[in-house]
């Protein structure tokens, strides 16, 4: 976890030293895949494209005029969901080339959605939704995305991104856990 936070500490400081990201325009994130990404059979580990995922989206968001949006209000960035389609591996020591692109919102969700390309190939395609709250309050989105320099106020997710997140509420409250039974135990003096 401390490595974790280290990496977005690092993303954050270098935000004064890289170029400006344009937020309407996919962001490309490219990187070599280390023999520590990969599990025993020499390709990318599963829970690595997450993070990767993850921390081009942390960046994405800290060389944009959204930090300025969401933390200026004093929100928090979560994310809600995110589902991944693997296609084909990726072997240790490739370049990767994973391009990151807001794939649209409405009042509550931002939705991503993460390429991974490699030699002009799909090797997998990772879509998150994540939104801004504070203090457990959601915030709608027109206001961030207007100071935020969007090009368009509204900029619905295509019908695919929407069908993967469509049954999540259910999921969730179709396993909830049961309320537990109050037990009482004597005490003994």
């Amino acid at each position: 976890m401390l490595f974790y936070w280290y990496n977005v500490v690092r993303i954050f400081l270098l935000r004064y030293v890289k170029k400006r990201l344009d937020v309407n325009r996919p962001f490309i994130k490219t990187f070599r895949v280390r023999a520590f990404d990969c599990d025993a059979l020499r390709v990318m580990a599963a829970y690595k494209y997450f993070i990767y995922m993850d921390y081009a989206r942390w960046e994405q968001f800290a060389r944009t005029d959204l930090c300025r949006a969401v933390l200026s209000r004093k929100l928090a960035p979560s994310l809600g969901s995110q589902k991944i389609i693997y296609r084909k591996p990726i072997k240790r020591g490739t370049r990767v080339s994973m391009h990151v692109e807001v794939a649209g919102w409405d009042n509550r969700w931002f939705y991503h959605v993460h390429t991974f390309i490699q030699h002009n190939e799909i090797k997998a395609i990772g879509v998150t939704k994540g939104l801004f709250w504070r203090k457990d309050k959601l915030n709608t989105l027109e206001e961030i995305v207007q100071s935020a320099g969007f090009s368009n106020t509204k900029k619905v997710p295509p019908d695919w991104v929407l069908k993967l997140f469509e049954n999540d509420g259910q999921i969730l409250s179709s396993i909830a856990p049961a309320p537990q039974e109050t037990i009482l135990v004597p005490v003994l003096d």
